[in-house]
């Protein structure tokens, strides 16, 4: 199953309403809460300001999945399902929350603290039955072109 691929019979996302595999414009969002008195954006959803601990002021929001690497780390030696190895990083998105996730697309050499990453969703792990656990995963950005 490619980065890119929307669920199938033979996969399932990691937990529901996490993500939409493709939003209107054909790119991945991640599905967050916002305060409407702060502004602040949280992920995953919030049903009640965490900072705040108001009721009745999160909103349900898309949140475009840019932004860059914080701390990452090799796994050499994963859990069963897991394909190792693969990367594991702390992503700040440009919306503002942080999330753990893995890097896919990238060698050891092409990360840095501070690399712009964009949101894919892909396989997470394989169950033993075969099903693929889809979810948020993060790649290198690509350059924009001119």
């Amino acid at each position: 199953m490619s980065a890119n691929s929307a669920p199938t019979s033979a996969s399932k996302p990691i937990r529901p309403n996490l993500f939409v595999a493709a939003a209107a414009d054909g790119k991945p969002r991640l599905l967050g809460s916002r305060c409407r008195e702060t502004g602040k954006i949280y992920f995953p959803s919030e049903a009640m300001n965490p900072d705040t601990h108001k009721t009745g002021t999160m909103e349900p929001v898309e949140i475009p999945g840019r932004g860059s690497i914080v701390s990452y780390t090799r796994v050499t030696r994963g859990l069963p399902g897991f394909s190792s190895p693969y990367t594991l990083a702390v992503v700040e998105l440009d919306a503002g929350p942080s999330l753990v996730a893995q890097i896919e697309g990238a060698g050891e050499t092409e990360l840095a603290v501070g690399t712009p990453v964009e949101l894919v969703i892909g396989t997470i792990k394989t169950e033993k039955d075969g099903t693929a656990i889809i979810g948020p995963k993060f790649r290198p950005r690509r350059p924009e072109g001119p």
